[in-house]
């Protein structure tokens, strides 16, 4: 209420808002603790009107290296106008995890942080836009916080090579390139054992009251206080990391259709339902697995078999090179295995297999570093699980080409299939026909199959019930 003998008095205009503002930034893991010596890179980006040439704050000790160009359209610079320029700068952060403080950032402009990873490539981690006077942001590690062995620090985090490459949306993938370009990070699954410990946060909501000095208003605003403490869990526990469980291939198509099984019934003069059988058995009936990629088996010990004959071939045509005297006697070939460093990928004995997905594709990568080719004939493939070994015989001119038509959809599936049991497994085939089990199962699993799956016959028959 105003009183007569009070004049009111007009309240003084608002100053006008600076176009630049202070903005410093510092790196924290989650813990809130700082992260020392991390590689930064921070880009002006659009947006908003550019700043001119960056100043840092007297709290930088060591400022970035920093670079500054003058767009084209950039105006004539005044006093009152500085030359406007596309800011950029390189520094490292330091102990108490602080990196820089710009003093003039142009207000609303988008600045790109990016950290320098173990290839010594800058990938992008966050953006901001500094809206206020003064702004502090800080940039957190993205990561898991584990009492573990293998546990990485928030800085080996941050430098973590993440530039995955991208399959788009429909495109089929090849073994060369899941291999070459993709392979390093299927080898990511990562086990990661709790040494019976683990760190848990209690968070805690704390009040905080503040004061405007000229209207006297207050405010309260609530934040979040994280209290972490160590827990006793009472035994290790593994817990397995995967970055890649995403789409990797788009095959078409990528289920058996109805069209398909009577195709292939037609050229093989089997019932539909007998075909479906098998499909059941070897995959139950998923050609594809949920990344796209077909699904496979890697068998260690067909692996060994083809290396060692690999290395018999080599030794024989070296002996034949350099052993042409008469009465000098020949050096027997040996079977010792090639790669005894790896007995999980090559070993002559029943394969131990683990756990099917992309845990198959992991030992398939690393077999490919030891021999690519071998590699892809010891792995069985597909809705129809067809071991790579038979790749000529499905009229396929490579191993790779064999692969690839597995990769490609359902379609190549079912004509490697129709070739492989015209060709190779007439017997089967012919089981297939007056529906005995044992002896289909005989001819696709061999003469050991009631030792190794005495079920299979069983399966079937209970399978083709089901379809018929």
């Amino acid at each position: 209420m105003n009183h007569p003998h009070h004049t009111p008095q007009p309240s003084a205009p608002k100053a006008a808002r600076s176009s630049y503002v202070e903005v410093t930034f510092v790196f924290r893991d989650v813990l809130r603790a700082p992260i020392e010596g991390l590689s930064v890179r921070l880009i002006a980006g659009a947006g908003a009107p550019p700043a001119p040439a960056w100043k840092y704050g007297p709290a930088s000790d060591n400022p970035p290296d920093a670079t500054a160009s003058t767009p084209d359209s950039a105006s004539v610079p005044t006093a009152d106008s500085p030359a406007q320029v596309s800011n950029k700068g390189e520094g490292a952060t330091d102990a108490t995890g602080f990196l820089v403080t710009i003093c003039n950032a142009a207000r609303g402009q988008p600045i790109d942080v990016q950290v320098k990873n173990r290839r010594g490539e800058y990938v992008w981690k966050a953006t901001v836009t500094p809206e206020k006077d003064i702004s502090a942001f800080t940039i957190v590690s993205p990561e898991y916080h584990l009492e573990a062995t293998t546990k990485l620090t928030p800085k080996e985090e941050f430098e973590q090579d993440l530039n995955l490459p991208v399959v788009k949306q429909g495109e089929v993938m090849t073994i060369e390139r899941l291999v070459k370009e993709f392979g390093p990070y299927i080898g990511w699954s990562q086990k990661v054992t709790e040494q019976g410990k683990v760190k848990k946060d209690t968070p805690t909501p704390k009040k905080e009251v503040t004061e405007d000095e000229q209207t006297h208003k207050k405010k309260t605003k609530i934040t979040i206080e994280h209290h972490y403490k160590v827990v006793d869990t009472g035994k290790p526990t593994t817990v397995v990391f995967n970055v890649l469980g995403s789409r990797l291939n788009y095959p078409s198509p990528s289920t058996f259709s109805e069209q398909q099984y009577q195709s292939i019934a037609t050229q093989l003069k089997v019932e539909t339902a007998a075909v479906k059988a098998i499909v059941m058995q070897e995959s139950q009936g998923r050609p594809f697995l949920d990344n796209g990629l077909p699904a496979i088996l890697y068998e260690r010990r067909h692996f060994f078999a083809f290396a060692v004959q690999k290395q018999a071939l080599a030794e024989k045509q070296q002996s034949s090179e350099t052993d042409n005297h008469k009465g000098k006697a020949k050096k027997k070939s040996t079977s010792k295995n090639p790669y005894p460093n790896f007995p999980d990928l090559c070993f002559p004995t029943d394969d131990n297999y683990g756990p099917g997905g992309l845990h198959q594709y992991e030992k398939l990568v690393r077999a490919s570093q030891l021999d690519f080719e071998i590699a892809l004939r010891s792995c069985s493939w597909g809705g129809f699980q067809i071991l790579g070994e038979y790749y000529a015989s499905c009229g396929c001119q490579t191993v790779f080409e064999f692969a690839n038509r597995f990769m490609s959809g359902t379609d190549g599936q079912a004509k490697i299939f129709t070739a492989f049991m015209l060709n190779l497994k007439t017997d089967g085939v012919e089981g297939l026909r007056t529906h005995n089990w044992e002896q289909v199962a005989r001819s696709y699993n061999g003469k050991y199959w009631k030792k190794k799956n005495p079920e299979y016959a069983t399966n079937l028959a209970k399978y083709y019930a089901q379809f018929k």
